[in-house]
């Protein structure tokens, strides 16, 4: 970030915790291999205004992707079970 024309602004520090679920298709040879393949992805994320604008520098991202939720009396939203299945073309 451009801090030059920050000069009366003041510095925060903090962390924030993120819960997605997200939705994919991927070409593999096999299940397996489609697993390898997500689980050693990488997800590069930035945080940006409208235009499209860094509104802050990420110093660390600490994240891995949930293979099976936790159960219990209270549920994350957008946190369920990892979930895979082979697409099956019609005849």
């Amino acid at each position: 970030m451009d801090r030059s024309s920050d000069n009366n602004l003041k510095e925060f520090y903090g962390q924030v915790s993120i819960v997605a679920r997200i939705t994919f298709c991927i070409k593999a040879s096999s299940e397996e291999e489609a697993k390898e393949k997500l689980f050693g992805a990488n997800m590069p994320l930035d945080l940006v205004d409208d235009e499209d604008n860094p509104v802050c520098d990420i110093d660390g991202i600490d994240w891995h992707m949930v293979d099976e939720a936790a159960q219990g009396n209270m549920q994350e939203r957008n946190l369920g079970d990892f979930e895979i299945e082979e697409e099956i073309e019609d005849d």
